[in-house]
C-alpha cells in the first residue's frame, strides 16, 4: 500500500495565496500575525534543540586555581570560556553580559542575554555582593576592583547554569570524593538559607563548607549542610 504524503502549510504560503486572491487588509494583518507567531515558535524549538547539543557535549572545567581564603579550588572565567565558546558557538549560540538593577544594596547585578541564530533569545541574571572586604571584615581592594570582581564572578556563575557546566578538581583525588550535589539539592539548600536568613554567597559560609560556591558542596555532605542550616531557625 502506498504511503500517504503529509504536505504541511506555512503561514507564509497561506499569505501568498491570500495576496494572490486580493485578500483585504484585515485578513492581511492577521495571516501577518500568524506568520510572526509561528516564527517565534520554530525559533525556540531550534534554540532548545540546540541546547540541548550543547549540554550533551560541554566537559567538565577542572578547577586549577587556588583560593586561599576560602581554602578552595575554582575555575576562573577565562578557563570557562577557553573550553566552552566554540562548542556554544558551534550550535548557534552567542552570548552577551550586560548590568542590571539589583534588589539589594550593595549587590551588582549582571544579566545574560543567551541568543540563539534562529532569533530566540532568553535572559538569565545573577546577583553577587561587590567583593572588597576580606573574610574577617578588613578591606582589601578598591571600589573599582572589588566591582570588578564581583562581574567577573557573576559572568562565571552565569555560564555554569546556563550551560550545566559540571566542575570538578585537578588534584587527581576528586573522583574519591565522589559527586557535587545535583541541581535540586543546590536549589533546596538555597531555599533553606533565604528562609532562615543565611547569604549562600557569604565568604564565612562557604569557608566553613570549604567550598568556593555551593555547587562544589559534595553529595555525601548535602544533609550535613541541610542540617547546619535548619539550626540558625
Amino acid at each position: 500500500m502506498a504511503e500517504t504524503a503529509i504536505v504541511t502549510t506555512t503561514p507564509m504560503q497561506l499569505i501568498d495565496n491570500a495576496v494572490a486572491k486580493g485578500v483585504d487588509t484585515d485578513q492581511l494583518e492577521k495571516l501577518l500575525a500568524l506568520q510572526e507567531r509561528w516564527e517565534a515558535n520554530e525559533a525556540r524549538k531550534a534554540y532548545s534543540n540546540s541546547m540541548v547539543d550543547v549540554h550533551a557535549e560541554i566537559p567538565m572545567i577542572a578547577k586549577q586555581l587556588r583560593n586561599n581564603q576560602t581554602n578552595s579550588n575554582y575555575a576562573d572565567l577565562s578557563m570557562v570560556i577557553a573550553k566552552t565558546k566554540a562548542i556554544y558557538t558551534a550550535h548557534g549560540f552567542s552570548i552577551v553580559f550586560h548590568e542590571g538593577k539589583a534588589d539589594e544594596p550593595e549587590f551588582v547585578r549582571i544579566c545574560a542575554d543567551v541568543i540563539h541564530r534562529s532569533g530566540h533569545k532568553e535572559q538569565y541574571y545573577y546577583d553577587a555582593p561587590m567583593e572588597g572586604k576580606g573574610i574577617k571584615g578588613n578591606v582589601n581592594m578598591t571600589a573599582t576592583h572589588g566591582k570588578a570582581s564581583s562581574t567577573s564572578y557573576a559572568r562565571r556563575y552565569l555560564m555554569y547554569m546556563i550551560f550545566n557546566i559540571p566542575t570538578g578538581d585537578d588534584d587527581g583525588n576528586s573522583a574519591d570524593q565522589g559527586e557535587t550535589i545535583s541541581d535540586k539539592q543546590l536549589a533546596e539548600i538555597e531555599a533553606l538559607a533565604q528562609e532562615v536568613g543565611v547569604k549562600t554567597t557569604d565568604e564565612k559560609f562557604l569557608k566553613y563548607l570549604k567550598v568556593d560556591s555551593l555547587d562544589q558542596v559534595l553529595a555525601k555532605n548535602f544533609k550535613s549542610v541541610i542540617a547546619v542550616l535548619e539550626k540558625k531557625r
